[in-house]
């Protein structure tokens, strides 16, 4: 809303200055129009009033131009000059000029902050949620504080903390060389090859991964093989406490000679570096740490970037091993940032994993040889603060400080591993030469890195959205390269893949979709949101399924195999979708003299006399058992020929055993089917008195008469050892029902489905049973009545209470012979219920009966109802 009163009674508005500004804007233009050009120009030049007039007004321009330029802090003179001169400068300051506008901008927009003098050191902690910590962003709590110590006191062990400041100056500002972030190979800026077998020579090879430059080290790490006393026992010495090592801060030409002239000294030192990824392209190399056993060398990579190089004296000497831990980036940023090469390189991380440890971080390996727990509050800080603060010097200090201690136990470990043999030692030195001789490749964008980047999440787009996440992928990359910033910085892996699926028609729209809203992306809004519409304005098609081929899950079925079925051939491919037999094969093309022919086979013996196995014949077994014993390795089928005498003798022993069972089952079985049989006519002739449910008075007046050879006296014993039969036998007429029953048949439950009461319609078929069994049962009981008894007959209770003691140490025999049930013998099919298709297909005839519901079938509000079933007169 434009302003229209006044701020201060008799001073004009804005709005007057704007109207009186256009007004003059417009009467220049007016005037520039109206001076003579051409032809018309080189007659007023013959005025001399003309001239007076036109030098007067260049004088004021003049004037004016060089004021403006000196408060723009530009020391330029334009007077006194030619034209061709006072145009160059003209250009050079109006460049200069609109550079600091950018940069203000800028300054507005978040991306760029002005030096405000010494960085700021924040701290920041998050501490996530326990359980699905990566799925509960919006619960995690974050503290911000401005001192180290005060993140260290507040947050917990489990929380992230990162180390960081307001004001960073970027580094590479500052960098004599020009950072090549440019969609070509890299290449290696070194220019001296020392310790050199072959001399340098740097060249493009085509490898897997594309164009690359050669390895200037590459010829030495081929011959390169370890000093003989680098694979010897080594007594470690106890390392100095870290305050009683001297720290050592490296940041001129000057303490580099002299780092350089300690290292040539020692036979081994360790390396580490730090690094920072988000702020910049492809990286920058922070810090170099370098500990001897006397010194701590912290070398700030920033001020000393192109004069580091120097250190290949030292680190490419085969004879000093240099102790990493982890150096698989860290061989590569040596080689990007500091030209520096490593040949003879001890990995601690390969070590530990050919060891076998638990654990493979250097933080187990200094609990474990050193008993020192690190300080991880400063992982994840920005290492490009300066100065930096004395915690995170401690910190870098560490990395290396132990680092030769532990070299020294793990080389003593893999000597002891390989029994007093170098070979596992040599093979850790080897792992890490093949280390050493990776080469630092460039990311390079192609025409299918954004589908690399797609296959990769979880997305199904359509051309529209591919035509999004294309050109938006290729702007991130674009802008990345120019800026020298992550891809990450400028735009998140998932903002991007959100703007292309969401594809919102307003600039609002892509800012709901970042969230926080990169300063880059706000920056250039005007730019996505072209890209957005030109993808809104494809024509859409129906993506094509069969295309995606990225690994989303398989739905095809794999069937349960039975692995231990003799049927079972992991090599039968028959049942196979894609199996064919009209494949060449080698015994199609062969040629045979005759359809019989057998081939002789030739059988060498083995220059090991242990392989040598004499054969085993039936003659002279004895003799060549004991041949055989005397060697230290049979075959298979020889140790099964020398058991199976053995085994043939135990199956006949147990068969015979087998047999002698079975006929001692036998005749106890026939006494107890005798025993049963009775017990099944009584309980058929009397079933109101088994059953107990008719009155003694009702019970007189029964005519049963038991048979005649039964004796009452056995009767009473098995009453006794029954107390079932004795209850339901009270009367005297009862006890004549069955006293009868011999004492010396065996005990024999009487089941429970066996006592009951026949059905009307039974009647007359258990009268026909009962009757034969009479007579078979009298004709049993008088053959063994006949015979003559061994011992007189004792009472009835003095004789059961000997049956009872006898019993006693025979179920004491069972339970300690106890074998459980072979349930795998038992058809469970028979069993099974449900609603599932019976095995047994006899049913009950289809004439005999009929459904009672036959009218009422085709009506609705039956439907539900089961059918019942009656028998057909």
């Amino acid at each position: 809303m434009e302003e229209t009163t006044e701020i201060i009674p008799g001073f004009p508005t804005i709005n007057d200055y704007k109207k009186k500004g256009f007004e003059l804007l417009l009467e220049a233009t007016k005037s520039s129009n109206a001076l003579p050009s051409q032809r018309e120009w080189d007659f007023y030049k013959t005025y001399d009033s003309f001239n007076k007039i036109l030098n007067k007004e260049g004088d004021k321009v003049l004037r004016l131009m060089s004021t403006v330029l000196h408060n723009q802090q530009q020391n330029v003179n334009i007077r006194n000059r030619d034209m061709d001169e006072r145009m160059e400068m003209l250009i050079e300051a109006n460049d200069n000029i609109l550079e600091k506008v950018a940069i203000s901008i800028d300054e507005l927009n978040g991306i760029k902050r002005a030096n405000q003098g010494d960085p700021q050191i924040q701290a920041v902690s998050a501490q996530l949620p326990v359980n699905g910590s990566w799925n509960q962003l919006s619960k995690a709590t974050f503290s911000v504080s401005s001192s180290i110590d005060g993140v260290k006191k507040s947050s917990s062990f489990n929380a992230i903390r990162l180390l960081t400041a307001k004001n960073i100056v970027r580094p590479q500002s500052y960098f004599k060389d020009k950072i090549d972030n440019s969609n070509n190979p890299w290449i290696p800026r070194i220019t001296e090859k020392p310790n050199s077998i072959k001399p340098l020579a740097i060249f493009l090879e085509e490898s897997e991964l594309g164009e690359q430059y050669s390895h200037p080290y590459e010829m030495e790490l081929e011959h390169f093989t370890p000093p003989a006393n680098q694979l010897l026992k080594i007594k470690p010495e106890n390392v100095k406490p870290l305050e009683e090592t001297p720290l050592v801060e490296v940041s001129t030409p000057e303490d580099l000679e002299m780092c350089l002239e300690d290292l040539r000294q020692h036979t081994e030192f360790a390396v580490d570096l730090e690094h920072h990824s988000y702020r910049t392209f492809m990286g920058i190399t922070c810090l170099l740490q370098i500990s001897t056993k006397d010194t701590d060398y912290l070398i700030d990579t920033f001020t000393l970037r192109d004069k580091l190089c120097i250190l290949n004296e030292v680190f490419t000497k085969p004879s000093i091993v240099k102790i990493f831990h982890g150096a698989d980036m860290d061989v590569q940023w040596l080689q990007r940032d500091l030209s520096l090469y490593v040949v003879n390189m001890f990995d601690t991380h390969q070590a530990a994993k050919q060891l076998g440890y638990s654990g493979l971080s250097l933080a187990y390996l200094l609990n474990k040889f050193c008993n020192v727990v690190p300080n991880k509050h400063f992982q994840l800080a920005d290492w490009r603060i300066r100065p930096l603060p004395d915690e995170l010097k401690t910190y870098a200090r560490m990395d290396t400080h132990y680092l030769i201690y532990i070299y020294y136990m793990l080389r003593n470990a893999l000597l002891n591993k390989g029994n007093g043999s170098d070979n596992v030692l040599k093979s850790v030195i080897s792992e890490s030469t093949e280390i050493c001789k990776k080469r630092y490749v460039k990311p390079i964008l192609t025409e299918e890195s954004h589908m690399d980047f797609y296959r990769k999440c979880k997305r199904m787009f359509d051309n529209r959205q591919m035509f999004a996440l294309r050109e938006l992928f290729r702007w991130r990359d674009k802008l990345a390269r120019a800026e020298d910033e992550s891809t990450g910085y400028i735009l998140p892996n998932h903002m991007l893949l959100q703007i292309a699926e969401a594809l919102p028609r307003e600039v609002q729209g892509i800012i709901a979709s970042c969230n926080p809203v990169p300063p880059l992306v706000r920056a250039n809004l005007l730019e996505i949101h072209q890209t957005i519409l030109k993808a809104r304005e494809q024509s859409l098609t129906k993506p094509i399924l069969n295309e995606d081929n990225r690994g989303r899950g398989s739905t095809f079925r794999f069937a349960k195999l039975n692995v231990d079925s003799p049927l079972h051939c992991p090599h039968d491919l028959s049942k196979s979708t894609e199996f064919r037999d009209d494949l060449p094969t080698l015994l199609g093309q062969a040629e045979y003299k005759t359809p019989c022919a057998k081939s002789e086979l030739q059988i060498c013996k083995s220059k090991y006399s242990v392989f040598n196995v004499p054969e085993i014949d039936s003659d002279d077994q004895n003799d060549t058992l004991l041949t055989v014993q005397n060697k230290s390795l049979l075959a298979p089928y020889q140790r099964y020929e020398l058991i199976k005498p053995f085994i043939r003798a135990e199956e006949e022993k147990a068969t015979v055993e087998a047999q002698q069972n079975e006929q001692k089952e036998l005749s106890n079985e026939d006494r107890i089917a005798a025993l049963h049989e009775h017990f099944v006519k009584v309980a058929k002739e009397t079933p109101q008195i088994l059953a107990g449910s008719v009155k003694l008075d009702t019970l007189e007046q029964t005519d049963v008469v038991p048979p005649p050879s039964i004796d009452t006296q056995i009767v009473a014993n098995i009453l006794e050892s029954h107390p079932t039969l004795k209850s339901m036998c009270g009367s005297k007429k009862r006890k004549r029902a069955v006293d009868e029953i011999d004492v010396d048949e065996p005990e024999q439950k009487i089941p429970h489905n066996e006592i009951h009461t026949p059905k009307p319609q039974q009647r007359h078929f258990q009268r026909r049973k009962n009757k034969k069994k009479n007579q078979q049962f009298q004709d049993h009981t008088t053959q063994q009545h006949s015979q003559p008894p061994n011992k007189p007959k004792q009472p009835p209770k003095k004789q059961w209470k000997q049956k009872q003691k006898q019993r006693q140490p025979q179920k004491q025999s069972q339970n300690q012979q106890f074998q459980a049930f072979d349930y795998s013998s038992v058809n469970f099919q028979q069993f099974q219920g449900g609603a599932g298709r019976s095995n047994n297909r006899k049913g009950f005839p289809k004439n005999e009966f009929k459904g009672k519901n036959n009218k009422k079938k085709n009506n609705k509000q039956f439907g539900n109802k089961s059918m019942t079933y009656s028998r057909r007169q």
